[in-house]
């Protein structure tokens, strides 16, 4: 586990070594946030409930942590030249998924973090105790995209066509989730009930306590998805190309 913290830390470290591309990767969804509730006319006070107005951007900030972050970079480094010199024991796989999941964990709190302070603004004074619920809503939504991240590994593609690929469900999961809740039609109820995000906007909006099942489940798929992704881990020794 020291080891596993140990990359995290590495990991984290390099992922803050751009703080302008940090910055704005952190503030842009509190931007889109007030931008689109300008150009409907929404104005928000103390009374309005902020987690309804909010869940939405915060299903689609986790699943762009989970999938833009976590599971992109897991392709990219497993492509490297040092990742393929050391990683290709069951051991060190662990280790490099297990520091993987930590170094993004965190940046995920950060993310939720920032978001809840831009965008609190309008709703009143921040309270500890709204943002320990956030967080911990925010948080089981980023281990369910994360579910759907792992498996996306698993596909033998490059690191350039990943993101291409990971565009795609990004969008797919936008549009259906949209779709599904200006619609009334059976159908899109259907089609809604299988997209992650539709999931992640009712843990957001109902919590924890009220969807316990749900949120077991999330956490006993990730645990066997994460052992089947260390297992199946596409990496190549150097060595093995000579």
């Amino acid at each position: 586990m020291s080891k596993s913290l140990s990359l995290a830390v590495l990991l984290i470290k390099e992922q803050v070594k751009e703080p302008l591309a940090l910055f704005w990767i952190v503030v842009s969804p509190g931007v889109v946030f007030y931008l689109l509730s300008y150009s409907r006319g929404l104005t928000y006070s103390a009374s309005n409930d902020y987690l309804s107005s909010t869940s939405w951007f915060y299903a689609y900030v986790a699943s762009s942590v989970a999938l833009f972050g976590f599971a992109f970079y897991i392709v990219g480094r497993r492509e490297s030249g040092f990742v393929r010199s050391f990683i290709y024991t069951f051991r060190t796989k662990v280790i490099f998924m297990v520091g993987q999941f930590i170094a993004y964990s965190f940046m995920s709190v950060m993310y939720c973090a920032v978001f809840y302070l831009v965008t609190h603004i309008v709703f009143g004074p921040v309270s500890l105790m709204e943002f320990y619920i956030v967080l911990v809503r925010f948080y089981i939504c980023f281990v369910l995209f994360s579910i759907l991240s792992l498996l996306l590994t698993l596909i033998p593609i490059n690191f350039q066509n990943t993101n291409t690929l990971f565009s795609v469900v990004s969008f797919a999961m936008l549009v259906v989730g949209v779709a599904g809740m200006n619609s009334s039609l059976p159908l899109m109820t259907v089609v809604s009930f299988f997209n992650p995000l539709w999931w992640a906007n009712r843990i957001m909006v109902e919590g924890v306590a009220q969807l316990g099942l749900l949120v077991a489940v999330i956490v006993i798929l990730y645990i066997v998805v994460f052992l089947i992704s260390v297992r199946f881990l596409l990496v190549t020794p150097v060595w093995s190309r000579y």
